[in-house]
């Protein structure tokens, strides 16, 4: 399944509005204003609440966690890598691999792509397309994708 993810532009914290391949938008992604580390929560359009991401301080590298109101689902946490990026999702025992400069990225497991991500670049404010292999991965799918996002981003603001 295909989605678009679509960062609102003129926002002071991090919103995005995430639309299926028909351009319907299917969720809404809201950072919160004025927290201590990245701090945004995925919700249906009708505000039902599906996700949080969570920036865990304290971390040398960066680290996110993700969860539903029952429960932590996931920990991502970017590896020490030269011109890749590179990060693993536990406990799930996903990987993220990609191109730093060109905003291309691949969820695997072992060998297999749950997910495939690419930046487009002629866009008014950063769009990516999701290509996600299969439903049960759909929204913890975007949420790895907006964690990219803030990484890059946290990185690029940092000089690195």
């Amino acid at each position: 399944m295909d989605f678009y993810v679509k960062q609102r532009v003129f926002s002071f914290n991090d919103q995005f509005t995430v639309f299926d391949h028909n351009q319907e938008a299917v969720y809404n992604v809201d950072g919160k204003f004025f927290s201590l580390g990245n701090q945004l929560a995925i919700t249906t359009t009708d505000g039902q609440p599906v996700l949080q991401i969570k920036q865990k301080l304290f971390s040398f590298l960066p680290r996110y966690t993700i969860s539903n109101d029952e429960k932590e689902l996931c920990s991502v946490a970017k590896k020490m890598t030269f011109f890749r990026a590179k990060y693993e999702i536990e406990p799930l025992n996903w990987s993220i691999e990609g191109s730093l400069f060109d905003h291309h990225y691949r969820v695997m497991e072992g060998q297999t792509e749950i997910m495939a991500v690419e930046k487009q670049w002629l866009s008014w404010g950063d769009t990516y397309h999701l290509t996600i292999h299969d439903d049960r991965h759909q929204t913890i799918g975007v949420a790895l994708m907006i964690v990219l996002d803030m990484v890059h981003h946290q990185s690029k603001n940092n000089g690195n």
